[in-house]
């Protein structure tokens, strides 16, 4: 399972044991197998660990000791990642721990050289998504207000992940939600973004007036990943609280017609699956 190490925040982690039982000794490698990736953006970058290594989980001391390590990252600036950047991700255990088992610790500390990472979109980006059997939305989406959010989406929509996805959710008055893998608001893509909205400390003055598109997410502002609404009438409490960036400058004809049409399951907006409006394709450009 992938975890997602803030820069700021430490992450508990099994490691590698060796040839290890309680208080008789042993090996316990607590970096060489762990594999780490860095995603997201130039500048905005993350930590990720995939880790599968093993150890003794019938040894309930070693289960214990293992439990309470927690990796941490050093050599990050202002809590940004970028290409060319060396971070060391540093294992904290109890040494007293380690001694009283008897164990050997061996490599607490891994060198990463961040590379990979793209640069953040800047601009305007026109973004046509097209409905099958209702037509097309387009919008403008704005990089310049939210970076984060118009390169993950453009990114996204330009790949093909959202190619015969659904729009899930539908509240009339309210807005229509889209963009997940599981067509029932528990999906998304491998990566969530920072949310970019003031409640999060980022300045964004859009506000989630009738046309606006904006990022669905989870309780934690920052787990945003392929979710989007588009808002079908203004709804001022969602602004600061969700990353809006853009807006549709035709086609809410469209939104329109598949509030009026779409049957529901619950006040909550819930859309069967058979009745779920598919999303062809979404497109998306730079303004010249």
């Amino acid at each position: 399972m992938k975890k997602l190490i803030r820069i700021i925040l430490a992450l508990a982690i099994g490691s590698t044991l060796i040839g290890c039982s309680s208080k008789s000794g042993g090996t316990i490698d607590l970096t060489s197998n762990i594999k780490v990736s860095i995603k997201g953006f130039n500048g905005k970058g993350e930590v990720y660990i995939d880790n599968n290594t093993k150890y003794d989980k019938t040894n309930s001391d070693i289960r214990d000791f293992v439990a309470d390590i927690e990796y941490t990252l050093e050599n990050v600036t202002n809590g940004a990642l970028s290409n060319g950047d060396e971070i060391t991700i540093k294992a904290k255990y109890s040494k007293s721990k380690a001694k009283d088992l008897g164990l050997t610790i061996k490599n607490p500390t891994k060198k990463v050289k961040v590379s990979g990472l793209k640069d953040l979109l800047t601009g305007y980006y026109d973004c046509e998504i097209k409905v099958k059997n209702y037509g097309s939305i387009k919008l403008k989406l704005d990089a310049n207000i939210a970076p984060i959010t118009v390169s993950n989406f453009v990114g996204l929509a330009n790949d093909g992940f959202y190619n015969g996805l659904t729009f899930h959710r539908i509240i009339k008055g309210f807005m229509i939600q889209g963009g997940d893998p599981n067509g029932d608001g528990t999906g998304g893509s491998k990566q969530t973004i920072k949310g970019e909205f003031s409640a999060n400390g980022v300045d964004n003055p859009l506000k989630h007036t009738r046309g606006v598109i904006s990022m669905a997410r989870s309780q934690s502002y920052d787990s945003a990943s392929s979710q989007f609404f588009i808002m079908h009438e203004d709804t001022s409490s969602l602004d600061g609280q969700y990353a809006a960036f853009g807006c549709a400058y035709s086609g809410m004809d469209i939104v329109d017609k598949i509030c009026d049409d779409v049957k529901t399951e619950d006040s909550n907006g819930t859309v069967s699956k058979k009745n779920q409006p598919v999303i062809e394709s979404i497109t998306c450009t730079k303004i010249q």
